[in-house]
């Protein structure tokens, strides 16, 4: 069976959680036996004025056709150019070749059907349409995009039974057409490795916040909690800015000491896992997620983890973090009371923790994602 996966993630800079998934799939894919291809979307000849001429004149095109290399394929300009398309005309790219993939996988919405391909997408979470002010899209009606979206694909495969959920209310699509394959995670030998030789970032006993620095993490709320709760164990945030981190800049500088409060842009793959793996816990108190990639690794990695009451956070949680109302200021107080002082407490997170991460391993999701594909393929 062949399998191929989109790239619209992976050239971001820092990474993405999206990229982490599309990177797992693949390697889940190639674990079970399935030859995998890439779908790369060069932008060589896109930049600057001509290039958005170019990328306009492109979006009229409804059909565009793949070129093979090697197990991948190639085609200029691919993903931008489809949003423009949709977003100009609310039409789907058509991608077109002479012998297509058994499944193309795409690891998010996007406006792209392959013709003749069983076409399965991966809705993450439908938190802009929810929360659109935790979230901007880039689509008008991201309702209507998602839809068809949906309609386009044989199957929506998701991360979570909450986020399943909020498909099957808001989307109204059959219930046999979208599953939950959750995610795996795992960090391989190599990097364990190189984590245990790379320079310290942050303080050793302090709380640690990574991921995109945007509104619905919910970290300004954060940085006010750890100023009120006097705790004198530092606050560290690893990670880019986004959408809304100008007010997460703020409230660091009206923190009562704002320099316990340390935000670094970046850090390697090895420098993150040796930070969480000197923190004290890890807080993720987010508003919204689809799934929290953070909660399992710090768990994985040995990690206590504070993050948010209800919906996906809770269930990917599955007992074994401190849970908090994300949209109480005293409860995120108490939280870092809690894990910063009770050793008892951390103790058997730890234990919990990597008990419940267990359930996240690469082995079991390939077994779930390669069951998947053979019952598309045989449908």
């Amino acid at each position: 069976m062949r399998i191929v996966i989109d790239t619209r993630n992976m050239a971001q800079s820092g990474g993405t959680g999206i990229a982490t998934y599309a990177r797992t799939l693949s390697n889940a894919c190639e674990e079970s036996g399935f030859s995998v291809g890439w779908l790369n979307a060069h932008r060589s000849d896109t930049r600057g004025m001509p290039g958005s001429f170019r990328r306009f004149g492109r979006s009229f095109k409804g059909r565009r056709r793949l070129l093979p290399a090697g197990s991948d394929y190639e085609v200029d300009d691919l993903y931008r150019t489809a949003v423009s398309r949709y977003r100009t005309f609310s039409k789907v790219t058509i991608l077109e070749n002479d012998v297509p993939p058994d499944i193309m996988h795409w690891s998010c919405p996007l406006p792209l059907h392959w013709k003749g391909a069983a076409n399965i997408v991966t809705i993450h979470d439908l938190i802009p349409l929810l929360h659109p002010t935790l979230a901007p899209t880039v689509y008008g009606n991201i309702k209507k995009f998602l839809q068809d979206c949906c309609d386009n694909a044989t199957a929506v495969v998701t991360v979570s039974d909450a986020v399943r959920a909020d498909i099957l209310a808001h989307l109204g699509i059959s219930a046999d057409k979208v599953v939950n394959l959750s995610q795996a995670v795992s960090f391989d030998a190599e990097l364990l490795m190189a984590a245990v030789t790379a320079e310290p970032i942050c303080p050793e006993g302090g709380f640690l916040y990574f991921g995109i620095l945007e509104r619905r993490k919910n970290l300004a709320r954060l940085i006010r909690a750890h100023g009120q709760s006097g705790s004198q164990r530092p606050l560290t945030l690893i990670g880019r800015d986004g959408h809304g981190g100008d007010e997460i800049r703020a409230e660091r500088a009206r923190h009562p000491e704002p320099e316990r409060v340390r935000i670094i842009p970046w850090a390697s793959r090895e420098s993150l896992v040796k930070a969480i793996q000197m923190s004290r816990a890890v807080v993720f108190p987010s508003l919204a997620e689809g799934f929290g990639l953070p909660i399992v690794e710090a768990m994985l990695l040995g990690t206590p983890v504070l993050t948010s009451r209800g919906h996906a956070t809770e269930e990917v949680a599955g007992g074994a973090a401190l849970l908090v109302d994300p949209l109480s200021t005293q409860a995120l107080v108490r939280g870092l009371k809690d894990l910063g002082e009770n050793d008892a407490l951390i103790d058997r997170m730890k234990i919990e923790g990597a008990r419940r991460a267990a359930s996240f391993s690469v082995e079991a999701y390939g077994e779930r994602l390669a069951a998947f594909y053979r019952s598309i393929a045989t449908s």
